[in-house]
């Protein structure tokens, strides 16, 4: 950008303080040339000091660089705001550029991820143009618009979604927990099923299991037979498969490296979308302990991290309007337990503190062998269901989780 142009936009921005508050958080002084670069530096300081503008003749008087106010209509204001958008975004990442070249040509290994940092940093450079709801403006419309969407999305499970007041809302977190092998991953799975069931799209990332490995189990869940016995019929399998997908969603199975951050999350999402030309409607996680957080955390102070990954977590479900499902391991006290709570989460309790649902899963051997599993309320934001248990029916074969009496498969 010229030298004439960025004068225009310091006139425009100190013309308005709408405009100047809206490109307010990502300017940068050293993103100027050096004639404008003291000036635009001069006008925030001042901002920040006494909450106003000052006038050309302060700016003039401390920086030399003459202004003048100016008109500054609607369009302007649109304009200002996009062309500087464009602008720090370009400068950040240019100077991003040059920071990693240099972080490069050190020759420390060590400092590479950093080279991510900082161009990921600058690509994030940009407005934040919602400016929220106004709930005093456009009554009549947002109330229309509440009774016409749908708040709740039905899990399935009609004692689950009746505790819940309908099941699980776009933007919440579940947070499933048992002891090792006590079926959270199962759990996961079959929700996110009846979710595609219901014509929604699904994609479920697992950090430990193999795809292979969730595929078979949603072999045996859609085609309703042993994860062994549909290789005595693969033709018939198959047929099952395409049956049931002809009339729902779509389902996604993605392995990723355990550790992985919500910013390679966010990359896979982006081709994910650019790819089927859709976003999912259900994001499964599997499991939270195994995601790691986009900043350097030590090993050893396991709540922070934790705590940061649950919460990037959750801006992923809040940018892609998704329902969110994860879980967590139980730790030793939870096995001899004779009643759960939220110090039986394994690791940090910063998890459930991010959460807006959280559900112990109870299935004991006894309980497997009967073809029963139950679910332990634990926490929920939207309703009193705290301390709730419901039961639901478990297929051993078919791996699917059923409300008591509904129509399956022989146990």
């Amino acid at each position: 950008m010229n030298l004439k142009k960025q004068l225009l936009l310091v006139e425009y921005r100190i013309s308005s303080p709408d405009t100047f508050a809206t490109c307010t958080t990502i300017i940068e002084s050293d993103y100027f040339d050096p004639e404008a670069r003291d000036s635009v530096k001069f006008i925030q300081e001042y901002y920040n000091d006494y909450n106003s503008l000052p006038t050309p003749e302060q700016i003039a008087a401390e920086t030399g660089q003459t202004f003048q106010l100016r008109e500054v209509t609607k369009d302007k204001v649109e304009y200002c705001s996009r062309e500087i958008e464009r602008f720090c975004r370009s400068q950040a990442l240019r100077q991003a550029i040059m920071n990693a070249a240099e972080i490069y040509e050190t020759g420390d290994e060590e400092k590479f991820p950093a080279i991510e940092t900082v161009v990921r940093d600058a690509l994030m450079v940009s407005l934040n143009k919602d400016l929220g709801t106004s709930f005093f403006d456009d009554v009549e419309a947002t109330l229309e618009k509440l009774l016409t969407s749908e708040m709740y999305e039905p899990t399935g499970w009609s004692e689950f979604d009746d505790i819940l007041g309908g099941g699980l809302a776009r933007k919440q977190t579940l947070l499933l927990s048992a002891n090792s092998g006590g079926g959270k991953s199962i759990v996961m799975a079959n929700i996110a099923l009846n979710y595609v069931e219901r014509g929604k799209n699904a994609l479920y990332i697992s950090l430990e299991l193999s795809e292979e490995m969730i595929y078979q189990r949603y072999i045996a869940m859609v085609a309703g037979v042993s994860t062994r016995e549909w290789q005595l019929d693969v033709d018939d399998t198959a047929h099952k498969i395409h049956t049931a997908g002809d009339k729902s969603g779509s389902l996604f199975i993605k392995r990723m490296a355990q550790g992985s951050s919500s910013n390679q999350v966010r990359a896979y999402l982006k081709e994910f979308e650019l790819k089927n030309g859709f976003v999912p409607d259900v994001i499964c996680m599997d499991y939270i302990d195994l995601m790691g957080s986009n900043d350097k955390i030590s090993a050893d102070n396991i709540h922070e991290k934790d705590k940061r990954a649950s919460e990037e977590f959750r801006e992923i479900q809040n940018d892609y309007n998704a329902i969110g499902i994860t879980a967590s391991q139980q730790n030793r006290g939870a096995v001899t337990a004779t009643e759960l709570n939220h110090s039986h989460i394994a690791g940090g309790i910063s998890k459930i503190n991010t959460t807006d649902v959280y559900v112990s899963i109870i299935m004991s051997d006894q309980m497997r062998a009967k073809g029963e599993i139950a679910l332990n309320f634990l926490k929920t934001r939207s309703s009193d269901g705290v301390g709730q248990t419901i039961h639901l029916d478990y297929n051993k074969v078919t791996l699917r989780i059923t409300d008591p009496n509904s129509l399956s498969l022989p146990k």
